[in-house]
């Protein structure tokens, strides 16, 4: 029984002009300032953190949304006069300033070419990377009348997975697991009204550092790793009292069984942050998949085929997971809503990612699920979310 189911690029052909911010406003209004009337770019006082990064360049960036429009440079009257080069510290120190003009604070470039190249025209990719996040930006450098100009033309953010937190969130685990190791017999699992059980389980459970922007591909292997630690936690919860060391254990004990369910209720608070920490990760691992799936060539997807069915799996399984939990008696009906909502948030994208066989086996689950609950609202949830998962034929 699983633990979440109780049951530098573009050359230049000569010497480039010098660069010169012209004023946002100008930008703005599509108007062309010239060297002469650009002032020097306002800096922004103090820093600013990593989360606001994620959450602008996330949610303020949409498209190929025109950030600004720079004038880079004095006019010449010079036959052979070059773009800059994507790469041109001054084109590149421009783009900072933009992005802090929007809050957001600039590091060094990385990944750093040319998409495409002309003589009027370059395209550049770039990505920002910083602690806990990264910007991969496009942006297009062309002339205005004689003067090279710079626009920001998209801009994408997606969270990672530091090393050192997963090494934390790891840890964390090892320590509740460890306080946690009489409570099979016991009964007795630590709590989280308790100040040292809390911290434990805030560094396991917050998502708060991959929720602020789409989680990179490459980082869905750490994720998992991530889930994993989770569902030591959880174990514990379901195993409290249970004489029973492991869940796999758990499918011949039927007195086991029944003690499993009964601690869905008594450590409900605990069973809400795990679940729906599970439903969430697994949301957060999904759409990373859906992006690789839409942006990765067919041999990066056969690839990475194994990470892609590991979370089909793991999201599978938390679903029905949660979905066995709505049926349990004692817990009320405020909490099954809760964790219904969580559920019906990842439903839609669900039914795209999922293969058939497990939408199919999530939905039939649902409405066996219906048959214990007595609630007419919350019936009616469950059915619409085994409709979502798998729309009935």
């Amino acid at each position: 029984m699983d633990a979440r189911e109780a049951e530098p690029f573009g050359a230049a052909a000569g010497p480039a002009p010098a660069l010169v911010p012209v004023e946002d406003g100008a930008a703005a209004e599509g108007t062309h300032a010239t060297a002469d009337e650009a002032p020097a770019s306002d800096q922004p006082e103090g820093a600013k953190t990593n989360a606001h990064v994620v959450r602008w360049a996330a949610i303020g960036v949409g498209g190929a949304a025109v950030v600004a429009l720079l004038a880079l440079g004095v006019p010449r009257l010079v036959a052979k006069l070059t773009l800059p080069d994507c790469n041109d510290a001054d084109a590149q120190r421009i783009v900072g300033e933009t992005l802090e003009d929007k809050k957001i604070k600039p590091h060094p470039f990385s990944k750093v070419r040319a998409v495409s190249a002309t003589r009027t025209e370059r395209v550049c990719a770039a990505r920002m990377e910083y602690s806990g996040g990264q910007i991969d930006l496009l942006y297009r450098i062309d002339w205005n009348g004689w003067t090279p100009q710079v626009k920001i033309t998209e801009m994408a953010a997606q969270a990672v997975i530091e090393p050192e937190h997963l090494d934390e969130v790891r840890k964390a685990a090892d320590e509740f697991v460890s306080l946690a190791s009489a409570s099979p017999v016991n009964g007795h699992p630590p709590r989280q009204s308790e100040p040292t059980v809390r911290r434990l389980l805030d560094t396991v459970f917050d998502l708060a550092k991959v929720e602020g922007a789409a989680l990179a591909p490459s980082e869905v292997a750490k994720a998992l790793d991530w889930s994993r630690a989770g569902d030591r936690i959880g174990t514990v919860y379901i195993l409290a009292g249970t004489s029973v060391g492991d869940v796999t254990r758990l499918a011949n004990n039927p007195t086991a069984q029944q003690r499993t369910h009964r601690n869905v209720a008594d450590f409900a608070p605990e069973f809400a942050r795990y679940l729906d920490f599970e439903v969430k990760l697994g949301a957060i691992m999904m759409e990373a998949e859906l992006k690789r799936a839409a942006d990765a060539s067919d041999e990066e997807r056969v690839e990475a085929k194994r990470i892609t069915d590991d979370v089909r799996a793991t999201l599978a399984q938390t679903l029905a997971g949660d979905l066995t939990t709505l049926a349990y008696e004692g817990v009320s009906d405020e909490w099954r809503r809760q964790r219904l909502a969580t559920m019906m948030q990842v439903a839609p994208k669900a039914a795209k990612f999922l293969n058939p066989e497990q939408a199919r086996a999530l939905r039939q689950h649902a409405m066996t699920v219906v048959s214990y609950v007595k609630e007419k609202s919350l019936q009616d949830g469950i059915k619409a979310f085994g409709d979502a998962v798998a729309p009935p034929q």
